[in-house]
């Protein structure tokens, strides 16, 4: 997500699209490698589940020329920005959180569910409603292709996050970062096949941010917020200048960039039909 992020009332943050937008390319040189792993019929309904922007389903959009490609996300800010800047794409966007899909379209409606980035987001709680929602809107024999946050990722930044929100009074390990065999558990339980054309794996990488500038605006659009959101502005304020006074010097390399260690849950999953089942 190049502004900072708006406090609201009671110091609560908000998502800046065009902050988000600037931030992301370290997603974005993934995608090929995404796509490559995903083949789509020309004519394939797809449901981009946490869209953010829209620039991911725009990939996918060209990806199903004579198909149906609809971007769903939780934050209206980032919807309003896919809608303006994706205008001329054959794609739609709408408000919906990912625990609210199978409310929002029909069963049976979508050959493939994708999603990048954002299950690590919602709570352990919450993630059996949000497979049970994905694999009802899924047609049978559909397949629900996603990566995102797995057990270790971002594993030294995390701890001085939370030893730093911690120090302020905020909120400590705000993510869901499972294992595979955890998550395998989940989408079996949901009904969902894995066999010998899908996986639950977790994928190691090194992604790196050259120099300071782009590790804060990695920090500040997309980690910090996780942390932030249950913050006052003061202790906001406080959390956000020592956590990336101390991610920048804890973990500069000696020419001056930044990798991080990023672990994906990366899985591929089937819902069965008479055939596959």
């Amino acid at each position: 997500m190049a502004a900072d992020h708006g406090l609201t009332a009671g110091g609560r943050v908000s998502w800046d699209p065009a902050l988000y937008g600037a931030n992301n390319a370290h997603h974005r040189r993934h995608d090929d490698d995404f796509l490559a792993s995903l083949p789509l019929p020309a004519a394939a309904r797809v449901l981009d589940l946490g869209c953010g922007v829209g620039d991911f389903t725009v990939r996918l959009a060209s990806a199903v020329p004579e198909g149906e490609v609809i971007g769903v996300d939780a934050a209206a800010a980032l919807i309003a920005a896919a809608r303006r800047e994706r205008v001329d794409a054959a794609v739609r966007f709408a408000v919906c959180r990912a625990q609210d899909v199978s409310a929002t379209f029909p069963p049976d409606h979508f050959d493939v569910v994708v999603s990048r980035a954002v299950l690590h987001w919602i709570t352990a709680e919450e993630q059996e409603s949000v497979l049970a929602g994905v694999w009802q809107v899924l047609q049978p024999g559909g397949r629900f292709r996603a990566e995102f946050g797995g057990r270790g990722q971002l594993g030294d930044l995390v701890s001085l996050l939370d030893e730093e929100s911690d120090r302020v009074g905020g909120p400590v390990r705000p993510w869901y970062f499972p294992t595979a065999e955890e998550y395998r558990g989940l989408l079996t339980a949901a009904g969902f096949r894995i066999g010998s054309s899908g996986w639950v794996r977790l994928v190691r990488q090194r992604r790196s941010f050259p120099d300071q500038s782009a590790l804060t605006g990695f920090l500040v659009s997309q980690v910090l917020v996780a942390y932030e959101i249950a913050m006052t502005a003061d202790q906001l304020r406080e959390f956000r200048g020592r956590a990336t006074g101390r991610a920048i010097r804890e973990l500069r390399r000696a020419d001056g960039s930044f990798d991080l260690d990023f672990v994906r849950l990366d899985l591929m999953a089937i819902r069965p039909n008479a055939e596959n089942a």
